[in-house]
């Protein structure tokens, strides 16, 4: 045999545990099962909490950005509005000046 052969014989031979080894393990099982208290929630590694903090900063500002370009364009539209109605005065005004002046020349 090789010398890897009888270290891998060697490694997977059967070997007894310790005497306090059930002990052990149910210590720790009993560790494992306690209840996790809520504060045990919040116990994330600060990148976690990074990521979420600038993924509510992007959408907070994201949804600011969109309600200030709504804000832009309705103001837009009501001085185009009032464009037209001052464009639509003017132009009866000067309608009605024409028709004077035409009334004068004739």
């Amino acid at each position: 045999m090789t010398d890897f052969e009888d270290q891998l014989r060697r490694a997977l031979e059967r070997k007894d545990p310790s005497p306090d080894f059930a002990a052990r393990v149910l210590a720790q099982v009993s560790v494992k099962r306690r209840p996790r208290a809520i504060a045990d929630w919040f116990h994330w590694p600060a990148w976690t909490a990074a990521a979420i903090a600038a993924s509510l900063l992007l959408a907070s500002t994201g949804l600011d950005l969109e309600r200030r370009q709504r804000l832009v364009r309705a103001q837009g539209e009501q001085a185009r509005a009032q464009l037209i109605q001052a464009m639509e005065i003017t132009s009866a005004q000067l309608n009605k000046i024409h028709k004077k002046v035409q009334g004068a020349i004739r």
